[in-house]
C-alpha cells in the first residue's frame, strides 16, 4: 500500500501526509476534495506516473518483504486458469459495479521489482492497484443492483457472488446493516441464475442458502433492497463493496450521501474501524462532521486535511490531531457547531444568537443577488469574550473565521485583549503597541461621559478622537475581527424604526425585513450600512492574502 502522498499548492508548500490509517478531507464546495481522490486513484492505474495532474506531485509505497509478496500471492491461486505460462499470474479484483478486472503479469519481473525496490510506479499499477477501491456518489446506487450468480465452483465475478460464497464477508456485512437499521442483510439466490440483495426483520433461516420450502417464504417476506429507502441502499451499497475484497485502500467520495447524520457517524465509525482492522488506508472526502466524528470514534489517529480553492489559488493545510480533539471536546465549541465550519469557505462568529440571526438574514439576501460569494457559516459564542476562544481554534485548521462584537471590545483590556490580538494572529511584536491605543482610545469614550454601545458608537468622538478609533478599528478588521461601530446590534438599520432590545429586537427585525421577495415591503440590499458592513467580512474571507491565518 501506499505510505505517503503529496500534494502541490500554489500558495502553500507542498503537503507530505502519510496514509496509513485514516485520512479525511474537508473543506468547501471546489475546493479539490474529490480531486485529491481521483488522482490518488490514477496513480494505481497509470504508467508511467500520469502527468498533468492538478494536486497530487509524488507518492512513496510501503515496500512488502517477500516472504509478504509471496502470502499476497496465494490470495490469487482462484483466478489462475489451466494452461497458464508457469511464470505468469493472473491478478485481479471484484469491480464493484460488476464484473471482475484481471490482468497478467510476469511472475519473475514481479519478484525482482520488489525485492530490488526500484519501480514503485509499476508496483503500484501491477501489483497494489487490485487492492484499492474507490467509490463516489454517481454510483452509489448501482451498487445495490441485481447481479448474475455465475459458476459458483469458480471465483465470484461480482459483489453479490463473493457475499454468497465468503460466510464471514456475508456475516460482517449483517452485522453492520443490523447495527444501522435493525435489518437481517441476505443474499436471495431464488432467482435462479440472479443474486437480490434482500432485507428482513426476522432472522435468516439457518440455512439461508438453501432452495427449500422454507427459505423461498423467508425470501418472498423479506423486502428487497430496491424498494427501501435511499439511506439504506447507499449504506448498504458502500458496506457490501468494501466487504467484497481485502482492499488495503478505500477511496470514500462524499460517504454520507442520502444518509441523515447519525447514519453518517455510523458509517464513518464501521470504515474507519475497517480500514484499522486491516493494517489499510481509508482516504475520504466530506461535508459531513458527523462522517468526521464517526471516524474518531474509530480511533484517535484520524488526520484532517482542509483544502481551499479560490481565485485560481490552492491551499491546504492538516489539522493538528491534538487541536483536533480539543475541539471535539471543548463544550463551547460543540454548543457553536463550530466543528462545522471546517466544510465552509468561511465563519462568522457573533456574540450571540441574535446577533447570528439577523447577521445570517442579511447575508442571505446579499447572496441572493450575488451568486459568487462564498459559503458562509454563522455562529454564535455565548458572548463577546468567548468570541475569540472559537474563532483562534478555527484559525489554526486553515478556516477564515472572522468575528463580529460590539464596539464594547475597547473594554477589554490587559490580558484579554492580548488574548485577542492572539486569537487573530497579530505579530506578537505589534501587541503593547495596540494595547496602548485601546487604552488611549476607552479613556476617550470614558471622557465624554456616554455610553459607547447605546449614544452612538464612533460617533460620539470627534476630531482626531474618532480618528484614532477608526484607525484601530480599520487595522482589527485587516485581521478579522469587524467591530460595530455605530455600537451594537439594535443601531442597524435605524430608518426601519425597529423598537425593542435583544431577542425582541430580533423577533421584530426579521419580521419587519420581510420574507417574501414579491412584496413591496420586502427589504432589499442597499449600499453602506449593514450591507457594507457584511460585505467588508465577505471581502475578508475571500480574500486569499488576508491577515490572520497563517
Amino acid at each position: 500500500m501506499l505510505s505517503s502522498i503529496t500534494l502541490k499548492f500554489t500558495q502553500h508548500d507542498d503537503l507530505n501526509l502519510p496514509t496509513s490509517g485514516i485520512t479525511v478531507f474537508v473543506g468547501p464546495n471546489n475546493s479539490g476534495k474529490s480531486l485529491v481522490l481521483k488522482e490518488v486513484e490514477q496513480a494505481f492505474v497509470v504508467h508511467p506516473f500520469p502527468s498533468g495532474l492538478h494536486i497530487l506531485r509524488d507518492y512513496e509505497i510501503k515496500w512488502p518483504t517477500l516472504d509478504e509478496v509471496n502470502a499476497s500471492l496465494k490470495k490469487f491461486e482462484p483466478l489462475q486458469p489451466s494452461g497458464l505460462a508457469i511464470d505468469h499470474l493472473v491478478l485481479g479484483r471484484i469491480n464493484p459495479n460488476g464484473g471482475r478486472e484481471t490482468n497478467t503479469v510476469n511472475k519473475s519481473s514481479l519478484l525482482s521489482i520488489a525485492g530490488q525496490m526500484n519501480d514503485k510506479n509499476w508496483w503500484a499499477t501491477q501489483f497494489l492497484r487490485w487492492g484499492v477501491l474507490r467509490l463516489d456518489g454517481r454510483s452509489r446506487f448501482n451498487l445495490t443492483n441485481d447481479q448474475g450468480a455465475g459458476d459458483l465452483l469458480s471465483a465470484p465475478q461480482n459483489v453479490l457472488a463473493h457475499l454468497f460464497q465468503d460466510d464471514a464477508s456475508r456475516m460482517k456485512v449483517r452485522a453492520l446493516v443490523q447495527d444501522a437499521f435493525g435489518l437481517n442483510f441476505v443474499v436471495d439466490p431464488t432467482q435462479l441464475g440472479q443474486f437480490r440483495i434482500r432485507l428482513s426483520k426476522a432472522a435468516p433461516p439457518a440455512d439461508e442458502q438453501s432452495l427449500n420450502e422454507s427459505a423461498r417464504s423467508f425470501y418472498k417476506q423479506a423486502t428487497h433492497i430496491k424498494d427501501a429507502s435511499d439511506g439504506v441502499q447507499a449504506f448498504t451499497g458502500i458496506v457490501t463493496a468494501v466487504m467484497s475484497g481485502e482492499f488495503h485502500t478505500i477511496l470514500v467520495d462524499e460517504p454520507e450521501a442520502f444518509l441523515h447524520p447519525p447514519l453518517a457517524g455510523k458509517l464513518g465509525k464501521h470504515l474507519g474501524t475497517l480500514a484499522m482492522e486491516r493494517g489499510g488506508a481509508l482516504l475520504a472526502s466530506t461535508h459531513s462532521p458527523d462522517f468526521l466524528m464517526g471516524c474518531v470514534q474509530a480511533t484517535k489517529d484520524v488526520r484532517v486535511v482542509r483544502l481551499e480553492y479560490s481565485d485560481g489559488k490552492s491551499r491546504g493545510r492538516m489539522v493538528d490531531p491534538a487541536q483536533l480533539e480539543r475541539l471535539f471536546k471543548s463544550p463551547l465549541m460543540r454548543s457553536a457547531n463550530a466543528i462545522a465550519g471546517l466544510f465552509y469557505d468561511g465563519v462568522v462568529v457573533t456574540e450571540s444568537d441574535n446577533d447570528r440571526a439577523f447577521y445570517a438574514e442579511i447575508y442571505h439576501r446579499l447572496s441572493a443577488m450575488s451568486a459568487d460569494l462564498p459559503s458562509v457559516l454563522f455562529i454564535n459564542a455565548q458572548n463577546k469574550q468567548t468570541i475569540k476562544d472559537i474563532i483562534g481554534p478555527l484559525r489554526q485548521f486553515g478556516v477564515p473565521a472572522a468575528a463580529i462584537p460590539d464596539i464594547d471590545i475597547v473594554k477589554d483590556g490587559g490580558k484579554t485583549w492580548n488574548d485577542w490580538l492572539s486569537a487573530c494572529q497579530v505579530p506578537t511584536a505589534l501587541h503593547a503597541g495596540y494595547q496602548a491605543q485601546r487604552n488611549a482610545i476607552k479613556a476617550c469614550f470614558d471622557a465624554s461621559g456616554k455610553e459607547m454601545k447605546t449614544a452612538g458608537g464612533v460617533s460620539i468622538l470627534t476630531g482626531s478622537d474618532r480618528l484614532a478609533a477608526d484607525q484601530l478599528f480599520d487595522v482589527l478588521a485587516e485581521y478579522g475581527v469587524f467591530v460595530v461601530r455605530g455600537g451594537e446590534l439594535e443601531n442597524w438599520l435605524s430608518a426601519l424604526g425597529v423598537p425593542g432590545k435583544k431577542t425582541d429586537w430580533t423577533v421584530a427585525m426579521l419580521e419587519r425585513l420581510g420574507g417574501d421577495p414579491m412584496d413591496t415591503s420586502y427589504v432589499r440590499p442597499a449600499s453602506g450600512g449593514v450591507w457594507g458592513f457584511i460585505g467588508k467580512v465577505v471581502a475578508w474571507i475571500k480574500n486569499p492574502s488576508r491577515r490572520g491565518t497563517s
